[in-house]
């Protein structure tokens, strides 16, 4: 019976939530809340894309709220793809648009945050992206998320890049195993 009325507390605050009946609880209490809940419930997805010029230089960006160059990417929202969020975060990160079907390089368990995130990592290899109209020379997006983004030769990695970029890189140029993990830890 206790199972029973935990299920139907649990269905009235699902159908409050798609309701959007507010409660009127603090914010802390609702985050609290949605922490505690994600971290019983399962993971999170997310999504980096390897763009690769002619040269087969790779394109980095550098965010304004953390340290280092990383590979374009993000969260997967609600109701999309990963494919659909890959095509949306390299465009306003790097300013490109997909036109091809991007590889599936790999989907991996990144296990450094209070929730565990799955990242799918893609590949859009050179004619397979155009640069958007009106991208930024340097970068930057206009939304001021971005700092800075380049092209930089595998080999030439910019001081900075995360150990996780520089793995997924190795992994692709040369053509190595790929690792299950996001960053391995020693």
């Amino acid at each position: 019976m206790h199972s029973v009325n935990r299920l139907r507390k649990m269905n009235v605050l699902n159908m409050l939530s798609k309701a959007k009946i507010s409660l009127h609880l603090p914010k802390w209490l609702i985050s609290l809340f949605v922490l505690f809940q994600s971290g019983f419930r399962g993971v999170s997805l997310g999504v980096r894309v390897v763009i690769l010029d002619a040269e087969g230089a790779v394109y980095l960006v550098r965010h304004s709220y953390m340290k280092g160059w990383y590979l374009p990417g993000g969260g997967v929202e609600r109701g999309e793809t990963a494919l659909e969020a890959a095509k949306r975060e390299v465009a306003e990160e790097a300013g490109i648009q997909m036109t091809g079907i991007p590889e599936l390089h790999g989907v991996f368990l990144y296990d450094g945050y209070a929730v565990p995130d799955h990242i799918c990592c893609f590949i859009v290899r050179d004619g397979q992206w155009i640069p958007m109209d009106g991208a930024n020379s340097n970068g930057a997006s206009g939304d001021g998320e971005i700092v800075e983004g380049a092209f930089f030769a595998p080999e030439a990695l910019p001081d900075g890049a995360t150990a996780a970029t520089r793995a997924r890189i190795k992994e692709i140029i040369e053509d190595g195993p790929v690792d299950d993990q996001w960053l391995r830890r020693a």
